[in-house]
C-alpha cells in the first residue's frame, strides 16, 4: 500500500511539474504565440489582414507589406508628411480639423516611434490621412493588440 501511495504522489508531482513548465515556457510546436511578434503575426492572420495584404509577392488588393518600414519611413519624414497634411487641409478642411490631434501625435514623434504612432492611428481609422482608402478600421483592437500587431509589422523591413 505504501508503494502505491508513493507512486501516486510521484505521478501527481510529475504532472504538476510538467504543467508548470508548459505554463512558464510555452509549449513546443503548439502554435501558441509566446512573443509580441508571434502574437502580432497571429493577429495579422486572425483579423484578416492577409486577405488584402500580401507579404513579399502575390496578388493583393492592398499594398504589399514587404519593405513597408522603409516606405513608411520615407513617407513620414517631416517635410514630406507635412506637405501631405497641408494638401489634405486645403482639399478637406473639415476632415483635417477632425484629425488634427492625430496628426500632431504622429508628427510629435521621431524615427521608429513615428512609424508606431502612425500605424496605431492608421489601424484605428485608415482614412485619418488617406481619405479615399478602402481599408476597414480596426478600432476594436486593444492597445496591447495594436502594440503586438505593430511589433510584427516592424519586422517587415
Amino acid at each position: 500500500m505504501r508503494f502505491s501511495v508513493l507512486v501516486t504522489l510521484f505521478g501527481v508531482g510529475a504532472v504538476l511539474m510538467a504543467v508548470a513548465v508548459v505554463f512558464m515556457y510555452g509549449t513546443d510546436g503548439s502554435g501558441e504565440p509566446r512573443t509580441p511578434v508571434e502574437h502580432g503575426r497571429r493577429l495579422f492572420r486572425l483579423q484578416g489582414c492577409a486577405t488584402c495584404h500580401a507579404i513579399g509577392g502575390g496578388i493583393s488588393r492592398g499594398p504589399d507589406l514587404a519593405g513597408l518600414i522603409p516606405r513608411l519611413s520615407a513617407r513620414l519624414t517631416d517635410a514630406a508628411y507635412q506637405n501631405h497634411l497641408d494638401s489634405l487641409r486645403v482639399a478637406r478642411p473639415d476632415a483635417h480639423a477632425f484629425f488634427a490631434a492625430r496628426y500632431e501625435h504622429v508628427l510629435g514623434s521621431q524615427g521608429e516611434e513615428r512609424i508606431k504612432a502612425w500605424f496605431a492611428e492608421h489601424l484605428r481609422n485608415p482614412r485619418f490621412d488617406h481619405f479615399t482608402g478602402l481599408m476597414p478600421d480596426y478600432d476594436h483592437l486593444t492597445e496591447d493588440q495594436v502594440d503586438r500587431l505593430t511589433a510584427f509589422i516592424l519586422t517587415l523591413k
